[in-house]
């Protein structure tokens, strides 16, 4: 039975728009909660972020950097019942759950995305290691040209200062508790040692719009909507950001799309779509690399991802959240695992290659014998393992969670404790820092002005010296 806690307080702490897209359902559940978004992508895409945030109405503040100071200042100011984070693992959100930790407040990690189901316990160690090895780090860092060097500095901040305690891995960090996808993920958790305590399998907002995608009426109604013939078949290819977050080099990219789009060439009445990961890929990149091959693709970025997958005949994915949704709207999936890495959706009743040679011949299979290539039975199986039960409710399971976690807090909390002046951060009393942040955005608000001041008197001392 859900447990209604009225003005209640919720923080959300976002760092990319899917995380937008995902939490702005599980808000509408949350009607009688005062809700507000903290924006921690402050270094790559905050235009994009911020107009999410406007589109769909979102109360939202922005961070100016990466630090505890911030957290504390936030948590004093906006006085929360709980925080909600999509991930663990990421700067911002394990300052957040570290602060929550220390204060005696709920925090909340809502699973944002596939995880690979067949990490062990081994890989998870050597995630760690990765982390010991700092100087390859840090000149893998330092020589990314996706990052800004501002992201630069606060990212080798953050982990000289707080990298030791934490140990990378999704779903190790300290939040209270986690809402999780389905079954695959909570086992593989546990086998690494999480307390299932801590666990909560409520399946994803992601996915409660899929249902009204299964009408087999919307398929022709969305190819008129986007102007794409009924006689032609859709390949649709659902990309990742692999190049800007450094996994895959530029090369890498050109050849997955390029040999996929040869195939489609010589493929009849067939129209190649490529939908984006927003906001991170652009749809420049793609265009070039495709602009002397005679193929006309349709490129989508931030268009209603379940629509693109409704209108498509065949979806072509290497890994991916999206993926997992062509598979609960039933369409035929080809997993091309180019760099031989994760092997997720190799016994999900799915076509899995692991050569670039053998994509025509995939694609032919899957687009006029699909019934010969697909096994429905496993794919179902498959899609409740990892995602639960898609029936629409996955918001309302995980807003009744995070009203359970308020209501059984607040039986021993009383709100941001009065002492929280007398924290020390970095050495100093929490009252010493918000001074400093109080003048440095003070300064940022009024650059212009002070630095006019500023030269003003220095031509007076000038003068009076002189």
């Amino acid at each position: 039975m859900p447990i209604n806690d009225f003005n209640g307080k919720a923080l959300i702490i976002v760092s990319s728009t899917a995380q937008i897209e995902m939490f702005r359902l599980i808000v509408d559940y949350l009607d009688d909660y005062s809700i507000k978004f903290v924006n921690t992508e402050i270094f790559f895409m905050l235009p994009e972020m911020e107009y999410c945030f406007r589109r769909y109405g979102l109360d939202f503040m922005s961070i100016d950097n990466w630090s505890m100071e911030i957290v504390y200042e936030i948590l004093r100011s906006e006085n929360p019942d709980i925080i909600v984070t999509g991930h663990d693992q990421n700067p911002m959100d394990i300052l957040f759950i570290k602060a929550c930790n220390e204060l005696g407040l709920p925090s909340l990690t809502v699973q944002d995305g596939l995880l690979a189901a067949s990490r062990t316990i081994n890989e998870s160690f050597f995630y760690k290691l990765e982390y010991i090895f700092i100087p390859f780090r840090v000149l893998k860092l330092i020589f990314n040209p996706n990052r800004s060097f501002k992201y630069k500095i606060n990212r080798l901040w953050f982990e000289y200062k707080y990298g030791g305690d934490y140990s990378f891995v999704y779903g190790h960090g300290d939040s209270s508790k986690i809402a999780l996808f389905g079954d695959t993920v909570k086992n593989m958790l546990i086998s690494e040692g999480v307390s299932s305590e801590r666990l909560e399998v409520t399946g994803n907002s992601k996915f409660d719009n899929l249902i009204q995608f299964k009408d087999p009426l919307k398929k022709d109604f969305l190819k008129e909507k986007f102007e794409i013939p009924s006689d032609k078949k859709v390949i649709l290819v659902l990309t990742q950001w692999f190049v800007e977050a450094g996994l895959w080099s530029k090369k890498d990219r050109e050849y997955f799309i390029v040999e996929i789009a040869k195939a489609c060439v010589n493929l009849k009445d067939v129209q190649l779509v490529i939908k984006l990961h927003p906001p991170y890929e652009k749809e420049a990149d793609y265009r070039e690399i495709l602009k002397d091959l005679p193929i006309s693709p349709l490129i989508y970025n931030f268009q209603s991802l379940h629509e693109i997958i409704c209108i498509s005949d065949v979806v072509v994915s290497v890994s991916s959240t999206a993926a997992l949704e062509a598979m609960a709207l039933n369409k035929p999936l080809l997993i091309i695992n180019m760099d031989h890495g994760s092997k997720l959706f190799k016994d999900g009743g799915v076509l899995f290659i692991e050569k670039q040679d053998q994509i025509l011949n995939a694609l032919e299979k899957l687009l006029y014998h699909p019934h010969e290539f697909v096994n429905e039975d496993k794919m179902r199986q498959f899609v409740f393992n990892q995602a639960y039960i898609i029936d629409g409710n996955a918001s309302k399971r995980i807003s009744d969670l995070i009203r359970e976690m308020v209501h059984d807090n607040r039986l021993v909390y009383s709100g941001i404790p009065s002492e929280l002046n007398s924290i020390h951060v970095d050495g100093f009393p929490l009252s010493f820092h918000r001074i400093i942040f109080n003048l440095k955005k003070i300064f940022k608000e009024n650059w212009s002005y002070y630095l006019g001041v500023g030269f003003i008197l220095s031509l007076i001392l000038l003068v009076v010296r002189g």
